[in-house]
């Protein structure tokens, strides 16, 4: 089987050679074609060749078009700095002062800052790539509302003033919903990245409240026009596994701090199960460390059907390129099928 039939068997909970694999890889890539990491965030036709070129070297089952979660923001007018080594970094709220919320204008995918580059690089990996998966990744929109308000704040806001919440949580599924459309004219899969909406951060009834109704009406709008959605959370879910499935997305992208047996019971036969692979292995791993991982994933989730091995996170730029080579080589041979 190739990548592309593979992972199209597991959705359909059909058998499979092996289980599908794939590393969350952003910055580091720019590693493989000797670029800085600065370069790869800051020139997305770049971030395009790293990531083309990474698929050529470690043959994962699906590209992840990983760029930072802060290009949305910045299209409106955030300002951000891009420090070498490191993941781009927010200088400031747009809604430091909550009343500015009326001024944000929608950013448009085909003009405003890096989003039409990012369109852009994901229809050239689509069209470089004809054997697996390409997915882009943009921000959902308790994630997107977190960058524009910062999580303390908000968090109080949802306390203080609940309204003002739900009109900035409408404002960034909008976004969310434009840029979507945009990632998925090209052909590439659609994940967001609700990363501050576990309940490392916030509380069930805030995720409940706040959060899962918006993004039930945006799987819903994605549904309408036949795209499936992937959607990953940060930290600690256990809790709110049946509310996260309950959004209706195709696929759940989990961190090593949940369950990930608790996570295949909740999903069932509803959504594929992706992760939860610790990222700390690949900044000074071991390479038993990395196989005692990736054996911890493959013993529960092998024989459940609908599992996608991979990490619980986005890998940090400054990972080890080898570390992740080890990790695709035991991912290979330990979910094989008899």
């Amino acid at each position: 089987m190739n990548s592309l039939e593979r992972v199209k068997a597991t959705f359909r909970r059909q058998q499979v050679d092996r289980l599908p694999f794939y590393p969350i890889v952003s910055g580091m890539a720019a590693k493989v074609i000797g670029i800085t990491t600065a370069e790869y965030y800051g020139n997305l036709d770049r971030m395009a060749d790293a990531q083309i070129r990474l698929h050529e070297e470690i043959g994962q089952d699906v590209v992840v078009m990983m760029s930072d979660l802060f290009m949305e923001v910045e299209a409106m007018g955030a300002d951000l700095e891009f420090p070498e080594g490191e993941v781009p970094r927010l200088k400031s709220y747009l809604l430091k002062d909550k009343r500015a919320l009326g001024s944000l204008a929608m950013p448009d995918p085909a003009r405003s800052g890096r989003l039409p580059a990012y369109v852009d690089a994901c229809r050239k990996a689509v069209g470089a790539i004809g054997d697996a998966p390409v997915g882009g990744v943009i921000c959902g929109p308790w994630t997107l509302a977190t960058n524009l308000r910062g999580a303390q704040e908000l968090i109080m806001d949802t306390v203080e003033d609940p309204d003002f919440v739900h009109e900035l949580m409408r404002f960034t599924s909008g976004v969310t919903r434009v840029f979507g459309e945009a990632v998925t004219g090209t052909r590439a899969g659609l994940s967001l990245s609700e990363a501050p909406a576990s309940l490392s951060l916030i509380s069930p009834k805030i995720f409940n409240g706040f959060v899962l109704p918006y993004l039930k009406e945006i799987v819903g709008h994605f549904k309408e026009r036949k795209s499936g959605i992937t959607l990953h959370i940060c930290g600690f879910i256990d809790p709110i596994m049946d509310d996260i499935v309950s959004s209706g997305a195709i696929a759940i992208s989990m961190d090593q701090p949940s369950s990930l047996d608790k996570m295949l019971s909740a999903c069932g036969s509803k959504s594929v199960v992706i992760g939860n692979v610790s990222t700390g292995v690949f900044i000074d791993g071991s390479r038993e460390d990395i196989e005692s991982e990736v054996r911890r994933c493959v013993e529960v989730g092998k024989d459940r059907g609908g599992f996608i091995l991979s990490t619980g996170c986005e890998i940090s730029p400054k990972g080890d390129l080898d570390r992740v080579r080890t990790f695709c080589e035991l991912a290979a041979s330990m979910g094989r099928f008899e």
